[in-house]
């Protein structure tokens, strides 16, 4: 007994230690702005809770879906750019796609340009004066039709050009994020935001707008020139604005 009550002492510095280690770091997450942390969360929490499930009915139908709801803070947190759009470029390349065609077939249809028609044909309605036969070319294609092929091969020409400029953009801008992906995450996994003042610190105390944190981030992967094209907004977090839509309530 006299060996554990000299032991308890010893035990309880070791554990107010630990209290105290705890109670230090999670001081260190408070806000560095309100001095709170009722609203702090990690950043990766914060935009993986786009992700809701929903009900909804309509008609005396039951369903169960999922809907994506992407909050403006964790837009703003976004750990990437959005791609590039390229769906005009592509949806014009096919549209070109179907006046090559449309027109390609017109032409053959009004021109005759695939007839099965012989070089000449013997015209019996017509003698000469020694009683033979003459020889009749036969008709060529309707030359007013011509252009149509050619009008034909630059829209489809217009088309590939189209098409593989937007799948080439596409390809490299996911090869860019791709390559500073890792450099990246290891930036915005450390942030901790507070969706009262909206701002971000990695708990160091220094906090950081959205702005400024989406240029660092950005920064680290080699994209941070895209931080000043697509700008993050002022945004605060709050139920009405994160709460998926719920049908019948």
């Amino acid at each position: 007994m006299a060996g554990i009550e000299y032991n308890r002492p010893e035990r309880d510095a070791r554990t107010r230690a630990q209290n105290g280690a705890v109670e230090a770091r999670a001081t260190s997450l408070d806000c560095p702005s309100c001095r709170r942390s009722d609203e702090v969360r990690a950043v990766p929490a914060i935009c993986l809770s786009g992700h809701s499930r929903y009900r909804e009915e309509a008609g005396g139908d039951r369903g169960v879906g999922t809907l994506e709801v992407v909050p403006r803070l964790a837009e703003a947190l976004a750990l990437a750019p959005p791609p590039p759009v390229t769906a005009g470029r592509t949806a014009s390349g096919v549209l070109l796609v179907l006046v090559s065609i449309g027109t390609f077939i017109g032409g053959a249809l009004g021109g005759h340009w695939f007839a099965d028609a012989p070089a000449a044909e013997v015209d019996h309605g017509s003698m000469t004066l020694w009683g033979g036969a003459t020889w009749a070319t036969a008709p060529e294609p309707e030359a007013e039709l011509l252009f149509l092929a050619w009008i034909s091969a630059f829209a489809l020409l217009g088309a590939v050009l189209l098409i593989a400029t937007s799948v080439r953009t596409q390809r490299a801008f996911r090869a860019r994020i791709a390559a500073g992906r890792e450099d990246a995450e290891e930036v915005w996994s450390r942030g901790w935001c507070c969706a009262r003042c909206a701002v971000v610190h990695l708990g160091t105390g220094q906090t950081m707008t959205l702005q400024e944190f989406r240029r660092a981030v950005w920064g680290a992967g080699g994209y941070g020139e895209l931080a000043e094209v697509h700008r993050a907004t002022g945004a605060r977090a709050d139920s009405a604005a994160t709460d998926p839509p719920r049908a019948g309530r």
